[in-house]
């Protein structure tokens, strides 16, 4: 009965892991109207950096805290903005939002508690008063 049960399992992983990523039910219809999850076309359209993949829906990828798959050319890690770091590997690399509150700032590719020079507050000089 398990050996019947396990094969049942087995079938059933290869049929759905097999599937592609299907569109909506037409043209302006299914969930978000564009078919598939929201108003990304097909599952992982737009949402997910243009990926298709059925696993991950699009509200989910494009949140700001969800790592983006992005293309680089060098290996390293480097700051795109004053809060967003982008980690490069031989096959690619991931762009990631600095959102610990302990950590909130990108700063020589890693995210800081301090931020880089060209992201600091300028510091305002102080006026005396005259009374």
């Amino acid at each position: 009965m398990s050996a019947k049960i396990a094969m049942v399992l087995c079938l059933l992983v290869v049929v759905v892991s097999s599937v592609p990523a299907q569109p909506g039910w037409g043209a302006g219809a299914g969930w978000g109207g564009a078919g598939g999850w929201g108003g990304a076309g097909a599952w992982g359209g737009a949402g997910a950096n243009g990926a298709a993949n059925p696993w991950i829906p699009p509200w989910l990828a494009s949140a700001p805290w969800f790592p983006q798959w992005v293309q680089c050319t060098g290996i390293g890690s480097e700051c795109i903005d004053c809060n967003t770091k982008l980690v490069c590997t031989k096959i690619g690399g991931l762009q990631r939002a600095c959102t610990d509150p302990l950590l909130p700032y990108c700063n020589l590719g890693q995210c800081s508690a301090t931020p880089s020079a060209e992201c600091a507050v300028p510091a305002v000089p102080a006026v005396a008063r005259t009374a």
